[in-house]
């Protein structure tokens, strides 16, 4: 059995694998690269 890990916004619930293209990213100056959902623009994203 294998584990597979999904990102989700918890802005607007988008999953999609974490390696996925439909994701995209945002650089934020003091934290660096930032995932960020493409479909709302949300960076408030985890993993499950």
């Amino acid at each position: 059995m294998s584990v597979s890990t999904t990102h989700r916004c918890r802005s607007c619930g988008f999953e999609a694998p974490p390696d996925a293209d439909a994701w995209g990213n945002v650089q934020h100056p003091p934290l660096g690269e930032l995932t960020q959902c493409p479909e709302c623009g949300s960076t408030d994203t985890t993993t499950i």
